[in-house]
């Protein structure tokens, strides 16, 4: 699997990171003089630069040993967008994206920590533990930080877990009535490449739950809502076919690096 590196420090990007979306119109002129104007969904592009400054020898040479390996441009590679939610459908926990327990019931259209009504309530009819769970296609050796916001109106509990081929960590949250955004960031150290993100409720526990986010750092950034796509970018190229880097000292380096992809 041709993953973007990790800083060794678990973060996900040396920041300024700028991400582009790039989007192309059609406009057909008739003989008339009036125009037909259509969207063109299959040029679509994310653009990111990567302003990579103050980095490592050894992030250096991961970075450039990824570029070796994809011939430049040519080949692609999967990209964690470091300035988004890993998670697709972030707010419909009914979509296919979501691998839920068979006795997992939910009800859009709950109150939410933002004042709106986006958050949902997720009951567990079975007489076991039952999760609300998506599996990604991304390294078991990155540094992970999952997030919700969460309460209960019956003094239940919620368990927070991250897991893939030998490894598995875990925290359980007591919640009140009130939202309370709870978090497990963690690295499960395996050369796998996928890792399961769940919450996970005991049986007959019913709690309401918004904004589930994964991002590859540390900690947790501001929530970002997703659709169909989420940060897991399985067809990302790199934008050039060279790579340049400033040897600014002793192992500090910097290089700018642009990433694209037009398949998300």
């Amino acid at each position: 699997m041709l993953v973007f590196p990790q800083l060794v420090t678990g973060a996900s990007a040396l920041y300024p990171v700028t991400k582009n979306s790039i989007q192309r119109t059609v406009v057909n002129t008739l003989g008339d003089g009036s125009t037909v104007v259509l969207a063109d969904p299959d040029a679509a592009a994310t653009a990111w630069e990567l302003k990579a400054q103050g980095m490592t020898l050894v992030e250096w040479t991961a970075i450039e040993t990824l570029f070796v390996a994809t011939s430049g441009m040519w080949q692609t590679f999967t990209f964690l967008d470091p300035a988004g939610n890993l998670f697709a459908q972030s707010e419909n926990l009914a979509a296919g994206a979501w691998t839920n327990g068979a006795l997992i019931g939910l009800t859009a259209g709950i109150s939410d920590p933002l004042g709106t009504t986006r958050a949902t309530r997720v009951v567990n009819a079975g007489l076991a533990a039952e999760s609300v769970a998506q599996i990604l296609n991304v390294p078991g050796n990155f540094e992970y930080c999952m997030s919700v916001w969460a309460r209960t109106i019956g003094g239940s509990s919620v368990t927070l877990s991250l897991s893939t081929t030998g490894a598995n960590s875990q925290k359980t949250f007591a919640l009140t009535t009130a939202w309370l955004r709870i978090v497990l960031a963690g690295n499960l150290a395996q050369s796998t490449i996928s890792v399961t993100f769940a919450a996970q409720l005991a049986p007959g526990a019913t709690v309401d739950l918004f904004g589930m986010q994964v991002e590859a750092q540390l900690g947790p950034s501001d929530y970002k809502q997703t659709q169909e796509q989420g940060g897991v970018y399985a067809k990302a190229r790199f934008a050039q076919d060279s790579l340049t880097v400033t040897a600014q000292g002793t192992d500090v380096y910097d290089a700018t690096i642009q990433i694209v992809d037009t398949e998300g």
